[in-house]
């Protein structure tokens, strides 16, 4: 008889073989079984013993084996992980979501967006980049030209491989990033200033950053016409962000 018109089913042995047939119920019906004819597995059967039933084309009843008792804890077991993963998940999504709008009531949804905002801003977006006489143009993100030291050559070189070196402004500056957050939570009333705080951060090094620029490029920029060093959109955004939050909380 060919397999492939053999099909195969998930049952249970409700009787066991002795003086009459065994009797299996799978697909929905019972089938009667002996253990000379059928019985494929090295272990006799038990009641209530889950088999893998497998029937013929014309739906008789062929072979009959143990199921893989492994597998089947495996997947019961996977289940159960997967049952108790969903419900932590879930949980922890409660937990999160209840933690924002804690903050939210606290800060003020705006002022929370907008400092969410300049964070981001401040690690990802492109800040500057430096090209021309130096090969192919890098590109910046805030914190990164916060590591570098854009006075003298040694510095680029080793941001051009990837290096940076951030001291303790750039430790200020990450201080500044988290005072919006910490700021309902002072009991102080100038503590809503500390809103304010990226903005003097960012300003004061966007000026800081400019004349050490200045100074490493500007023989270049004499020769050239135009300095390889320039600002780009991120530095804007994160400037604009950063006034936002602070001019927010100048008006409360």
């Amino acid at each position: 008889m060919s397999d492939t018109n053999a099909s195969k089913a998930r049952g249970t042995v409700i009787k066991v073989p002795d003086a009459t047939p065994g009797i299996v119920f799978a697909n929905g019906q019972q089938h009667f079984f002996t253990l000379e004819r059928v019985w494929k597995s090295p272990v006799a059967p038990a009641a209530n013993q889950a088999v893998d039933v497998e029937f013929d084309a014309a739906g008789a009843l062929i072979a009959i084996t143990v199921a893989d008792s492994s597998s089947s804890a495996n997947k019961e077991k996977f289940n159960q992980v997967s049952a108790v993963a969903q419900e932590k998940g879930k949980e922890a999504a409660k937990l999160a979501q209840q933690g924002v709008g804690a903050l939210a009531a606290k800060m003020g949804m705006m002022p929370m967006i907008l400092a969410v905002l300049v964070v981001i801003s401040f690690f990802f977006l492109p800040a500057a980049s430096i090209g021309g006489g130096f090969g192919a143009a890098m590109s910046f993100t805030f914190w990164g030209l916060l590591g570098i030291d854009l006075s003298n050559a040694v510095g680029m070189m080793s941001a051009a491989v990837g290096g940076s070196d951030h001291g303790i402004w750039s430790i200020i500056g990450l201080v500044c990033l988290v005072a919006p957050f910490l700021a309902p939570f002072i009991k102080v009333p100038w503590a809503k200033y500390l809103n304010a705080a990226p903005a003097g951060y960012i300003l004061i090094s966007w000026v800081m950053i400019y004349f050490q620029q200045n100074k490493a490029f500007g023989d270049v920029a004499k020769m050239a016409g135009s300095s390889p060093f320039s600002f780009a959109w991120g530095m804007y955004v994160l400037v604009l962000l950063a006034l936002a939050l602070g001019a927010g909380a100048l008006k409360k």
